[in-house]
């Protein structure tokens, strides 16, 4: 053989072949769960529903739009702590530090009224947020 048909073996060898799965751990049917998403730098009520993880030690910011009047958010679970921010001047949303604290788990719940409420085309139910956060 030639040095050229040598070297094109050796690298089918290393490759693992031809379009052949070298790889025989698992069942073709499964896939691999999805990333964990890490958490932006602020988290808002578009976000309601999702899940986040943060590391230990970070630091995300809250903000709930002044579109609403937001009960104080609540968390339950372990890892997360909040600190309200306050304003000199309304920005045009609430907003509180999120704080990766612990190792741990947590879901953190608000629920909002309706700002304009007694408005033509005001929406009328209030508005429920909630974000599940891991701290790693």
């Amino acid at each position: 053989m030639t040095r050229v048909a040598l070297c094109a073996l050796f690298l089918l060898q290393l490759l693992g072949g031809c379009g052949e799965d070298s790889s025989r751990e698992g069942d073709a049917g499964e896939t691999a769960p999805p990333p964990p998403r890490v958490a932006p730098q602020v988290i808002t009520e578009a976000d309601a529903g999702r899940s986040f993880t943060l590391a230990l030690g970070s630091e995300t910011a809250l903000r709930l739009s002044g579109d609403y009047l937001w009960s104080e958010p609540t968390v339950r679970g372990e890892g997360v702590e909040l600190a309200r921010v306050d304003y000199l001047q309304d920005p045009g949303f609430s907003e509180w530090t999120v704080v990766a604290a612990s190792a741990g788990a947590a879901s953190v719940t608000s629920v909002g009224s309706p700002a304009c409420a007694g408005q033509e085309g005001c929406p009328d139910e209030p508005l429920r947020f909630r974000v599940d956060l891991t701290v790693e």
